[in-house]
């Protein structure tokens, strides 16, 4: 069993932090309107002026979500992080994650990742789920490739879909 460390381009995820941060507008939203709703029906006209201005309170809480997520998107999205990753027969992993393996020529790029299609039930369509990816770059790419042919670890071309 093999094992070789490298840089990666690994996505960023959403921490809990983040998430609470974005839940609690959203969350508190509905309930204030429908607790307007239910005193504007009971007590006051002046009710409606609030429920009419709590319903249009949903665009700035767009914006401050849009402002929570954006490190999540785009290019910023992707922060560069130290992965081991270990060859157990012809298959690669990393903490226990099969990986598949494809070969870019043009970028000089190696793409590993571990992506499926969950089913919990036999009719339904499923959701994709995305265990691990990543992308090593140039300079680590061409050591990388090295040490996966030294092991005959499996990898695909992107072009192509053939072995390498």
């Amino acid at each position: 069993m093999d094992s070789y460390a490298t840089t990666v381009k690994v996505r960023k995820i959403m921490g809990f932090k983040d998430i609470r941060k974005g839940l609690i507008p959203l969350l508190l939203w509905p309930v204030l309107m429908i607790a307007s709703l239910i005193i504007g029906v009971r007590v006051t006209p002046f009710a409606l002026l609030v429920m009419l201005i709590l319903f249009f309170a949903i665009i700035p809480i767009c914006v401050y979500l849009g402002k929570l997520t954006a490190p999540f998107r785009g290019k910023e999205s992707f922060e560069k992080k130290e992965v081991i990753f270990t060859v157990k027969g012809e298959k690669l992993y990393t903490d226990k994650i099969e990986l598949e393996v494809e070969w870019d020529e043009t970028d000089h790029s190696v793409f590993v990742d571990n992506t499926y299609l969950y089913k919990p039930f036999k009719h339904q369509k499923g959701t994709v789920v995305t265990r691990f990816a990543g992308i090593i770059e140039e300079p680590f790419a061409d050591g990388f490739m090295s040490f996966l042919k030294e092991n005959e670890v499996e990898v695909m071309d992107s072009k192509s879909g053939k072995r390498i």
